[in-house]
């Protein structure tokens, strides 16, 4: 199965790909830090192994003719069995870049049957009283998962989830065939 990172730059992308592959792939804040995809693979715990890739961070307002340049880039979105939506929770303006990494997806022709995670990166920015009330809040969420990529706090219920999912998504068959 793969799975994709996809989200707003500099969301964290890098970050948590660095942290769930083992890889040193560039990891900066400043726009486009990631101009190629990577891809890794990665063992789940109970051995199944995924393929993992890093995406270009999307941008809003992004010209038709950068959309159709970054389409090369993102085929690993359009053939993914899951779509990981990385999002800096931390930024003010977190509910925006979001809606426009969903309208990109759309308008790159991801749909909707694509099972979708959510993480909430940069957890660790943010005061306590704030992180207690985002951790409350993602509590009350289906496939939210609030994290620091930074510090590896929540990466293990990443993982779980994304486990969780593409199990949902396997099935076991039997055929029998005749010499």
């Amino acid at each position: 199965p793969t799975v994709a990172l996809v989200g707003y730059t500099n969301a964290g992308k890098s970050t948590l790909f660095n942290r769930l592959t083992g890889a040193g792939v560039f990891a900066q804040d400043m726009p486009f830090a990631t101009l190629d995809p990577t891809v890794r693979a990665v063992d789940l715990p109970g051995g199944t192994r995924i393929l993992l890739s890093d995406t270009v961070g999307f941008i809003s307002d992004l010209p038709t003719e950068l959309v159709a340049a970054f389409r090369a880039t993102l085929e690993e979105v359009l053939s993914a069995d899951l779509i990981v939506h990385v999002r800096d929770i931390s930024h003010p303006e977190t509910q925006a870049q979001a809606a426009d990494v969903a309208a990109i997806l759309e308008s790159l022709g991801v749909g909707e049957e694509v099972p979708r995670l959510e993480v909430w990166n940069k957890i660790d920015r943010l005061d306590a009283e704030a992180r207690a009330a985002l951790l409350t809040q993602a509590a009350r969420r289906e496939g939210v998962i609030p994290l620091s990529a930074v510090t590896g706090k929540g990466v293990p219920d990443l993982v779980a989830a994304i486990a969780a999912v593409l199990s949902e998504a396997t099935h076991l068959s039997e055929l029998h065939l005749g010499f």
